[in-house]
């Protein structure tokens, strides 16, 4: 018989019974509460770190723990909330850093004008034509064995008294979806919904106007189980009901932002129709309920991932809307490259343009597509870890307390930040990293190789426990009554993240035989990418310049491709055009994608990549 455990989370007050044994972290879950698990559980991120107010717990696996806390954190009680099991009642405080917090979530996209013509519509038949119903249905194909006919029975003498809506969908084959009393022809809704790693956004639309009604955004359940897309991926594995448990913590995440619309707007439920959904490879199998493990089972083999979307009922997806409504999911066309990035192209207009334009979708990974009208060739680079805090020794998400933006005094190298929520710092974000190292290299407190100067006279620069940091902000201005600091260590996981995405941008150039000059936009697409500061991407070398480009910041794409293929029978047919022309490139085997990766490791990188700035910065005077 197990001994069932108490566990208090405070600030919140939120309480669990988990079975002696288990982790913090399970105790968490259960209670609904968030606690950062970037590697989903398995002791590696150090992102889980909580404080044993009072009770018994047992920690497993020392060894990882000593590796990832302080010693004095372990005297204060700290430790590892996946490693911590309960052995008794327990109180545990979850730290600031620790906590999701509130994210700063991108809903706005800009979306091109289009005239509305959706797949799914609806008929008005008068009482005098309900009589003929029958007969009208059958001359449509549609059996009276459809569960939505024994719906008319019901209540055929309503019908017959206030006439009937018909709610019909006819992509692909004509499907009846509804039938009301009375004329319902003004309630007509659906949802594009944007499936994030992190987030998911909601839009809720009318699909016969076309009118973006609301639009709401949320945390992706599935965090809880890794930040990370191999952490969620090893959770199916790991798990029997691992593929369950993270299908229902997306379509719950939905469900909720749902019931929200429809408390707020006084929309039923039922009368949204239709689906519309965007989300990369990984995120869209998760949806849907199929296993992604082969998408990663092996990088040394090709994998053939369908270029056709999926449409299944929202019953069969666990959606809370009329259960016979369509949900369409835009089509992949690679193992990494997702619906998401569709969405973006058809977003941005590039698939309509002659000329060549680059499309950078910065998230937890990078995905980059270079193309035009007739052609397109994409990859994804794995440029997220470090520009999402993980790795980073006062790294965070976006969220509530992080550090966005930076700029350093040239001559006292004193900082100036924004921070998230206006609010004590708590750590840095990416965009916030990405400021930090140009600010450095530009000011020559770095080198070329991230190397702080070792002569500098600042009190800014100090050896710290990790070799030479940067302070940011000072223990008593920090939420976190620690340091923030920049470490020489951080600034090298940095390097190799912002050299992964550049050697991808680099290596479609390189495909197609073209060079800087010859790109005519840019389109800039995603969170990250919307509050990334170009310029400083550039100096580090993330981004090459491109002298004759205009720079389109096109924000939340997939979300804008959703909406598109909602109320567009044009846009959809163009998203699936799309997604069966371009190439994919695996970047894992591709011949040369090592020399373009270690090129960036001294910054920016190449000089062909980067034509003004390398002449620039190697004239730069070290301090």
């Amino acid at each position: 018989m197990n001994i069932m455990i108490e566990v208090v989370f405070q600030p919140y007050g939120a309480r669990a019974l988990v079975p002696q044994g288990a982790t913090i972290l399970e105790a968490a879950l259960k209670a609904g509460v968030g606690i950062r698990s970037v590697c989903g559980g398995r002791g590696n991120c150090g992102k889980c770190r909580v404080i044993v107010v009072k009770g018994n717990v047992e920690t497993i696996h020392r060894g990882k723990e000593r590796e990832l806390l302080t010693e004095d954190e372990v005297r204060q009680g700290h430790v590892l909330a996946c490693l911590a099991k309960v052995i008794g009642s327990c109180e545990v405080f979850i730290p600031p850093e620790s906590r999701f917090g509130r994210a700063k979530l991108l809903t706005e996209a800009l979306i091109p004008r289009v005239t509305p013509e959706p797949y799914t519509y609806k008929i008005y038949l008068d009482s005098g034509k309900v009589r003929d119903l029958q007969i009208l249905l059958r001359s449509k194909g549609i059996t009276v064995e459809q569960c939505i006919e024994r719906r008319i029975a019901e209540y055929f003498d309503e019908l017959l008294i206030d006439g009937a809506t018909l709610t019909l969908n006819n992509y692909r084959k004509l499907n009846l979806i509804d039938v009301d009393p009375g004329d319902s022809r003004d309630k007509l809704y659906g949802l594009a919904i944007d499936i994030g790693t992190t987030k998911i956004v909601v839009a809720l639309v009318n699909i016969a106007s076309g009118e973006i009604i609301d639009v709401e955004s949320e945390f992706n359940r599935q965090l809880i189980y890794g930040e990370d897309l191999v952490s969620r991926i090893a959770h199916v594995m790991d798990r029997a009901e691992g593929l369950r448990e993270l299908q229902k913590a997306v379509v719950d995440t939905v469900n909720n932002i749902v019931a929200a619309f429809t408390r707020r707007h006084g929309v039923r439920a039922r009368d949204i129709y239709e689906v519309s959904a965007a989300g990369n490879t990984v995120m869209t199998y998760l949806f849907i309920g199929l296993n992604p493990y082969q998408l990663i089972k092996s990088f040394k083999e090709r994998v053939d991932v369908p270029r056709e979307p999926y449409v299944l009922s929202a019953r069969e997806i666990g959606l809370s809307i009329n259960e016979s409504a369509d949900v369409y999911v835009l089509p992949c066309s690679g193992r990494f490259l997702g619906g998401d990035v569709i969405g973006d192209i058809i977003a941005s207009g590039m698939s309509f343009s002659n000329n060549p334009s680059f499309l950078i979708d910065i998230g937890t990974n990078i995905e980059v597509v270079l193309g035009c009208r007739n052609w397109f060739i994409g990859t994804t680079g794995a440029a997220g870890p470090a520009f999402e805090g993980w790795g980073l020794r006062c790294g965070l998400r976006a969220v509530e307390g992080a550090i966005e933006s930076v700029k350093i005094d040239q001559q006292t190298l004193k900082p100036s930040y924004s921070v998230i929520g206006g609010t004590k710092p708590r750590g840095v974000c990416g965009s916030g990293y990405i400021d930090l190292l140009a600010e450095l290299f530009r000011h020559g407190a770095v080198d070329s190789l991230g190397k702080f100067s070792r002569d500098t006279k600042s009190p800014y620069i100090r050896k710290g426990p990790e070799g030479y940091e940067y302070v940011v902000v000072p223990a008593e201005e920090s939420d976190t009554n620690r340091d923030i600091v920049i470490t020489e260590k951080d600034i090298a996981n940095l390097i190799d993240s912002k050299s992964a995405a550049c050697a991808a941008i680099s290596i479609l150039l390189k495909k197609m035989k073209l060079s800087v000059h010859d790109v005519s936009r840019v389109y800039v697409c995603g969170a990250f990418g919307k509050y990334l500061n170009i310029s400083s991407a550039i100096a580090i070398g993330m981004i090459p310049e491109f002298p004759k480009a205009e720079i389109v910041y096109i924000g939340n794409g997939s979300l804008a491709g959703a909406y598109l293929a909602l109320i567009s029978r044009g846009y959809r047919e163009e998203a699936e055009r799309v997604a069966r022309l371009i190439s994919s490139i695996d970047l894992m085997s591709d011949p040369d994608f090592m020399d373009e990766y270690l090129s960036g490791f001294i910054m920016p990188g190449k000089k062909e990549l980067f034509p003004t700035w390398w002449e620039v910065s190697r004239r730069i005077k070290r301090l």
